[in-house]
């Protein structure tokens, strides 16, 4: 700590994580804030504690860097489960063409908002929103809007409209990256603040060659990072796309560039990626689900990248980090298995351990968003985007291994308190500073009036899913 440093806030006594990697964690240590900034962690009990330093009792509680989302659809919380018994093209053309035209902006700030206030219950601090439901400005802004209001740390990733037109945008498209783009650019001009914003490219296969030079360049003028989604190397139904091959024609695979899921690339794809410096998100849980295949794990590992995590939608599974890890772990090392047992032989032991799992949620997740130097890890001159997770209960206890504690045994229900850039946004295991029966009242009337209004142009599929599953107090059948 610097002389100069006024104390503001002590973590006191916990079992420190700090996400470093060759770090072992940290048992009874304190943390110290300045302010947002983390500017000690220190032995309990080293250092007296100044009468007008705010403490938090961490001494039955791990203490771990805030969870980071490298891939969330937010404005999809309206439609929390009604795609989870779906294949994706069913999700694409049966619900989303058919139901998301009709989301207004009022719509989208509903959905939004509750959905940051669900990642903050789960201990994700930070998130990357992949917004493709920018059917106006006005869509644009309420997104904007409820980001910044939820308090997360947040990258605003614009995307293009899912309106009346949308497989013009989204299929062979010859439409040009919406240039609403700019006027959010400017509004969102401040690199260093909460929200910030990045250039969410449709995949490579989905547009024209002209489409795909245009827009990448028009993310590099505006000096924006590429998150790029649509089904990279997603799902098979139409056979291979190459779609990293697809950018290398024309120099466009630029250092910093997430491409999202990567299930089914080629190797000379994932070498292409960790080659030009780009990075690599996975959603396990969501890409199963869908009929992706298996994650890219294994196949990003073994050719030089350590992928980031990723929730992807809740609109397919559940939206938190926990069984996100325990997803990538749990289908990597069921692989590894399989393959050992087909060539007739045991595995070897693991490679792949938790703190790796940790450090994708984690580390690897602030390395993709562009945000290492103030989040991922718990340093000195870091942000205080802390998580702690209550140890004293039937579930977690006794505390034996820290690391496989978070990433195979702990639940959302174990985060006690959350912290975002040193402020306190949830505490003794309740969201602070918001009316939560407001919020889910406001996010529950906008699924009403969605599908009231676009129940019936639903495709079978998905109307006979629904049905199955007991969606039957509204009108959703011819």
């Amino acid at each position: 700590m610097l002389v100069q440093d006024k104390m503001t806030t002590v973590i006191l006594g916990g079992t420190v994580v700090t996400g470093r990697s060759a770090q072992a964690p940290l048992p009874s240590h304190d943390v110290w804030l300045s302010g947002e900034k983390i500017v000690a962690i220190a032995p309990s009990g080293e250092r007296s504690v100044p009468a007008e330093c705010d403490v938090v009792d961490a001494r039955h509680a791990i203490v771990m860097p805030g969870l980071i989302d490298s891939h969330r659809h937010l404005w999809q919380t309206t439609l929390r489960g009604m795609c989870s018994d779906m294949i994706a093209p069913e999700y694409r053309h049966q619900l989303r063409e058919a139901l998301v035209p009709f989301f207004r902006p009022q719509d989208v700030y509903a959905a939004t908002l509750a959905g940051a206030l669900e990642l903050i219950d789960c201990g994700i601090t930070t998130v990357l929103d992949w917004v493709h439901i920018l059917n106006s400005p006005e869509h644009a802004d309420a997104s904007v809007a409820a980001l910044q209001a939820s308090g997360m740390r947040a990258v605003f990733a614009h995307s293009a409209p899912n309106d009346t037109d949308a497989p013009l945008w989204w299929s062979n498209s010859d439409r040009k990256h919406p240039s609403d783009v700019r006027r959010l650019r400017k509004k969102l001009s401040d690199d260093e603040a909460l929200v910030t914003m990045a250039f969410a490219a449709r995949a490579p296969q989905l547009v024209q060659r002209e489409v795909r030079v245009h827009d990448w360049h028009l993310a590099r003028e505006l000096g924006l990072r590429i998150a790029t989604d649509g089904g990279i190397g997603g799902g098979l139904w139409g056979g291979r796309t190459y779609p990293i091959r697809l950018l290398q024609q024309d120099d466009l695979l630029w250092p910093g560039t997430v491409y999202i899921h990567c299930n089914n690339l080629a190797p000379d794809e994932y070498d292409l990626i960790a080659g030009t410096g780009g990075h690599i998100s996975i959603s396990p849980c969501a890409e199963m689900f869908v009929g992706f295949g298996m994650p890219a794990t294994q196949n990003a590992l073994s050719h030089g990248t350590r992928p980031a995590l990723s929730t992807d939608s809740v609109i397919f599974v559940a939206g938190d980090m926990f069984g996100t890890m325990r997803s990538t772990l749990s289908s990597l090392r069921g692989m590894l298995g399989y393959e050992a047992t087909l060539a007739d032989k045991g595995v070897e032991p693991w490679d792949i351990t938790t703190a790796d799992i940790l450090e994708m949620a984690t580390a690897r997740g602030a390395a993709a968003l562009g945000l290492s130097d103030r989040t991922g890890t718990l340093e000195v001159g870091k942000s205080a985007d802390i998580v702690l997770l209550n140890t004293r209960s039937v579930r977690l206890s006794p505390l034996n291994n820290p690391l496989s504690t978070i990433v195979l045994l702990a639940t959302p229900a174990d985060v006690e308190t959350v912290l975002i850039a040193g402020k306190i946004v949830k505490k003794n295991g309740v969201l602070t500073n918001f009316d939560l029966n407001a919020v889910i009242d406001g996010v529950t009337k906008s699924r009403d009036w969605l599908v009231a209004k676009g129940g019936s142009q639903l495709g079978p599929a998905v109307k006979r899913r629904l049905a199955d599953s007991g969606f039957d107090h509204l009108t959703i059948t011819d």
